[in-house]
């Protein structure tokens, strides 16, 4: 079995990402953009899993990729940080991406609303955002658990008692 620990968002909650971290103790973490370089704080100190990002419309980083697919334990998943799918005015086009690319999983963030979502033959998941934006919306992130070629998407709120935004 393995355990993904999906955040997006971060915008320098990095002690937020260690939270998520520490709670799941996953094989792989996936940064879905917005801050990146939170991503890479948190793998300074937490090396053991491993690291998928991506960069978002916040990052500026032209040696990263805007998108990737991965193949983990056999499951096709589609990573974006989703602004170059338009994924605030719906999620068609992204849709649309991941099953061109042969995904059943589409992981993606930017929207800051964390969402499960079948359709078709393609799970979507947003995690949401480490990163309580403006106080609207909770902290959340995502997990992702792989046994024997099926998977489980799940989304978990992050505790209320972060009230900085230090690193």
């Amino acid at each position: 079995m393995k355990t993904l620990l999906v955040v997006s968002d971060s915008h320098e909650n990095v002690s937020r990402m260690y939270y998520a971290a520490e709670k799941t103790k996953p094989d792989v973490i996936i940064h879905l953009g917005d801050h990146i370089s939170d991503a890479y704080d948190l793998q300074r100190q937490y090396p053991e899993p491993v690291y998928y990002m991506v960069k978002g419309n916040c990052d500026d980083y032209p040696s990263e990729e805007s998108e990737m697919l991965l193949d983990i334990d056999g499951i096709s998943i589609f990573i974006t940080h989703g602004h170059r799918y338009k994924v605030k005015n719906g999620l068609s086009l992204l849709r649309y991406g991941a099953l061109e690319k042969g995904a059943i999983l589409a992981l993606y963030g930017h929207t800051h609303q964390a969402l499960i979502e079948e359709t078709h033959d393609l799970w979507l998941m947003n995690p949401g955002q480490t990163e309580k934006h403006n106080n609207k919306e909770s902290a959340s992130f995502g997990i992702v658990t792989i046994d024997d070629g099926t998977f489980a998407c799940n989304i978990e709120y992050l505790p209320t008692q972060f009230t900085n935004n230090s690193k």
